[in-house]
């Protein structure tokens, strides 16, 4: 049995009744949220695909990765400064707390697990796309952040920021949480902006499973924990194959 140990219910942190920010800052953190992803899909077109600039003098790239966990975490600062203007707290967006060791490993497990049904979906629909022609980039780059560091600062800010603030401002809006999970979806796949129009597609998917994970569990954890093992298992994996690829005969 869970234990509820917060100042909200779980009802209001589910469905707010009223805006968590005033909508002029919603409409800000999307157009940086926007302008972001577009940079990086600049970017990305410039320096090539993830892979090939893993596979060459990944220590160069260092500072970019910093770089973008700052950013992170200063959206996430912009994202509390408007949610402090409407007087919402903290806690509303995380949602109800669940105290004790039982109740981690509880999320935590739930989020191993929601991970493996995400890929087994999500590398699916990647082939469907392949069928149609669609061609996207790789299903391991899915918000993939490389490096473990960067990895749980995206667990952290970027559930706060879709799972927590956009989905309740727009289910606040819309008064349906499935418009308020839908949305903050769409808003997740644009700002991935590096991983092209069919990367993006997954992305919305993914990111509206992660907001189902929240609605159901009343809480931002267990998707920070499966959001940030997926970042971390990812970049992991693609670093190492990288260097496999290099030690190859051609």
């Amino acid at each position: 049995m869970s234990t509820y140990s917060s100042d909200i219910s779980a009802n209001e942190s589910l469905q707010p009744r009223r805006l968590v920010a005033p909508l002029w800052h919603t409409a800000l953190v999307l157009i940086l949220l926007l302008a972001t992803s577009i940079g990086g899909a600049l970017t990305h077109h410039w320096t090539g695909s993830l892979t090939q600039r893993m596979a060459s003098q990944h220590h160069s790239h260092i500072p970019m990765y910093a770089l973008a966990a700052l950013w992170e975490w200063l959206l996430l600062a912009l994202v509390l400064w408007g949610t402090r203007l409407s007087g919402v707290s903290l806690r509303q967006l995380l949602g109800v707390h669940r105290a004790g060791a039982v109740e981690i490993w509880t999320d935590f497990a739930i989020a191993i697990g929601f991970w493996f049904a995400s890929l087994l979906v999500l590398g699916a629909v990647a082939f469907l796309l392949r069928l149609a022609h669609l061609h996207p980039e790789d299903i391991r780059g899915v918000v993939t952040q490389i490096w473990i560091a960067l990895s749980i600062s995206a667990g952290i800010c970027e559930e706060l920021i879709f799972r927590g603030y956009l989905q309740q401002q727009f289910t606040a809006l819309t008064r349906r949480i499935s418009l308020g999970i839908a949305i903050s979806a769409v808003f997740f796949g644009l700002s991935h902006g590096y991983e092209g129009a069919s990367g993006m597609l997954l992305i919305v998917l993914y990111g509206s499973f992660f907001g189902i994970l929240a609605y159901l569990r009343h809480s931002l954890r267990a998707g920070m924990f499966a959001h940030a093992w997926h970042d971390s298992v990812s970049g992991l994996v693609l670093y190492l194959g990288a260097h496999l690829l290099q030690r190859i005969p051609h």
